[in-house]
Formats: structure tokens, C-alpha cells, sequence
């Protein structure tokens, strides 16, 4: 299978590399405007390399794309892709707006051309660990929060992408780089859409131009309350990078994050106490699964595991949250998506 790589620099890149030398799989070339990464990274897979994803795509013939870049310069990149009936994997956000998505989706569409996008909390261990814990992901949730705070801004000029807490280029800042998956979680965990969203952001801890903390309610049609915290706060450092934690609270059970487990409570039994679960809370790690799984669903014909359609629905809620904080945290009641 013939692979090409569009804008190596951004800094998801590194984590799809070591899957990418599968067998079977050929990286045949790179592109790298910003001139950064990618020439390491066609050295080590003796690919063409490009300064230009256009002109990559006019001269090569290759199977599948992964495409990356600056968030504002996805929708064109990924637009080139379609025009030559290519199938692709596009990093989320995959724009820096829902209507960005929503053309995309359509485009995709209307080709019938196979494009995932890496929601990777859908293939995680926590998921698995709800599941198990009920037999099936619990549908009667009431509650679910989430809290992921990273290390500072800094850590993106130093992996070459400090377009990304520039707004003009990324869309913002903590919310649209961070909260993306945790938005897709909610929708997937409930198997409701969001109707109501509202958020409060400030660049307090170092005075940016984007945000570098945010936090975003959500609520479904009948009153379930998604909470989603995250920031660039954490003083990082190698030994530990973030602070991830969660809480879920539904009518059969209380499950919430240790520093490396899931612990749940039955509501039904408590004198069985509190059940706890090693879990897998570092989320790099399921980049290198998603690069697997994607091309074996190409190859088969089968479906994303998440699709554009989740990125447009995720992103409505990412426009909302950003329309609410201008507004001072003022409530925004979102329409049901129409195709």
C-alpha cells in the first residue's frame, strides 16, 4: 500500500511513524512546507520529499493519505486529496470551523471516498473498561466531566508547530487543540447530541493570544451535563507531562480516574465496594493502533471508526464554545445537523 505523508512538521506526526513501517506498507513521499521534519522523515523511509503537498499530489500515485497541517490550511489540503480520489486520514480538527467540516464531509461524500479522523478515545482502554463494567457502553449516564491539562504553549514551538496557539492559523488554543476528543467522548458515551453548549476561557497563566484554559459545558436534549476542562497550566516536566482525569455518573454506577486506574462503585451493590481497574491513561499511544486500523478498514471497505460526520458534530460544539466565551459564557442552543 502506497502512503503519502501531507505536512510531516505538524507534531501528531512522530506518533504514526513506527506503524507506518509495517509490512505491506510503502511511504513513497513527504511534504513539508514548513521545512522542519520532513526530510528526516523521507530520509528514514526513503520517500520523495516535497516542499509542496500539491505538487506531491499531481506527480505521485499512492493508495492512502495522512494529512496534517496548520488547522486553517486543512480544508484545502484535504480538499486536493478528494479531487484526486485518494482515501484519508485527516488530523483533527481537521479545520478551524464547522463549516470547513461540513464541506469536507459533503465533498467526501458526494466522492464515496473512504476518510477517517482520529477520535482515538473511541479505541481506548477506558472504553473498554466501560464497557466491561456493564457488559456494553452504559446509555443512562446523568454526568460526565473531564479534566486534561497540559503542559505550556511552549511545548509546541519546540516540537515546530507554534502556528498552533496562534488563533489565525489553529483556531485557538486549548479548546480546539485539546478538548476535540473529549466532545467526540461525550456524543459516543451518551449516543445523544449536544443542544446546549456553553464556556469560559482566559490566557491568564501566559498571557497569549489563545486561550490556555477553558472550560466547556455541554448538555444533551434531556439534561445530560458534559463538563470539559482543559489548559496549557501543568508545570511539565519528562518524568510527568499532564493532568488527565475524569468522572462518569450514570443510574447504575459511579466510575472515576486514579493515577493509572478506573475505579467504579455499583450503585445497586455497595457492599461490594469500590472495583478497581489498571488502566492506560496516556492516549499517544492508540496512534499507532488508529494508523493500523484505518488501512485495514480501506482496504476492506468497512467504516471509519470515526467518520468526518463526528468531526462536523464536534466542531459545532467547538464554534459554540467560542461564541459563548466572547459572550461571556452566554448559553448557545445548537440546531440538529441537516445533510
Amino acid at each position: 500500500m502506497k502512503i503519502a505523508v501531507l505536512e510531516a512538521s505538524h507534531w501528531h506526526v512522530p506518533l504514526y511513524l513506527d506503524a507506518l513501517e509495517a509490512p505491506g506498507i510503502q511511504v513513497v513521499a513527504v511534504s513539508d512546507s514548513e521545512q522542519i521534519k520532513g526530510e528526516a522523515i523521507a530520509a528514514r523511509f526513503g520517500s520523495r520529499l516535497y516542499t509542496s503537498a500539491y505538487e506531491l499530489l499531481d506527480r505521485e500515485e499512492v493508495d492512502f493519505a495522512f494529512v496534517f497541517g496548520r488547522h486553517s490550511d486543512m480544508p484545502a489540503l484535504a480538499e486536493a486529496v478528494i479531487a484526486h480520489k485518494i482515501p484519508f486520514a485527516i488530523e483533527k480538527p481537521c479545520g478551524i470551523n464547522m463549516s470547513q467540516v461540513t464541506r469536507l464531509r459533503t465533498l467526501t461524500e458526494e466522492a464515496n471516498l473512504y476518510c477517517a479522523v482520529p477520535l482515538i478515545f473511541r479505541m481506548s482502554e477506558l472504553l473498554s473498561a466501560l464497557k466491561d463494567a456493564d457488559g456494553c457502553v452504559p446509555s443512562d449516564f446523568n454526568s460526565l466531566s473531564f479534566r486534561f491539562i497540559a503542559g505550556p504553549p511552549s511545548r509546541y514551538q519546540a516540537a515546530g508547530s507554534g502556528w498552533a496557539i496562534d488563533p489565525e492559523f489553529s483556531g485557538g488554543g486549548s479548546t480546539i487543540n485539546l478538548a476535540t476528543h473529549f466532545i467526540d467522548f461525550f456524543r459516543l458515551l451518551t449516543g445523544k447530541e449536544v443542544a446546549k453548549v456553553s464556556a469560559s476561557m482566559n490566557s491568564r497563566t501566559h498571557k497569549g493570544i489563545a486561550e490556555d484554559y477553558s472550560l466547556l459545558t455541554m448538555q444533551t436534549e434531556d439534561g445530560v451535563i458534559g463538563l470539559v476542562e482543559t489548559g496549557y497550566c501543568f508545570p511539565s516536566s519528562p518524568d510527568e507531562q499532564r493532568e488527565f482525569s475524569f468522572t462518569f455518573s450514570s443510574d447504575r454506577m459511579y466510575a472515576k480516574s486514579g493515577p493509572d486506574r478506573i475505579e467504579i462503585r455499583d450503585r445497586n451493590n455497595l457492599a461490594a465496594g469500590t472495583r478497581s481497574r489498571r488502566l492506560q491513561l496516556e492516549t499517544d499511544i492508540y496512534y499507532p493502533l488508529f494508523v493500523k486500523r484505518v488501512l485495514e478498514e480501506c482496504r476492506t471497505g468497512a467504516k471509519p471508526l470515526a467518520s468526518l460526520r463526528d468531526a462536523e458534530a464536534m466542531m459545532q460544539v467547538m464554534d459554540a464554545a467560542y461564541a459563548s466565551a466572547r459572550q461571556g459564557g452566554a448559553l448557545q442552543t445548537l440546531p440538529r445537523i441537516t445533510t
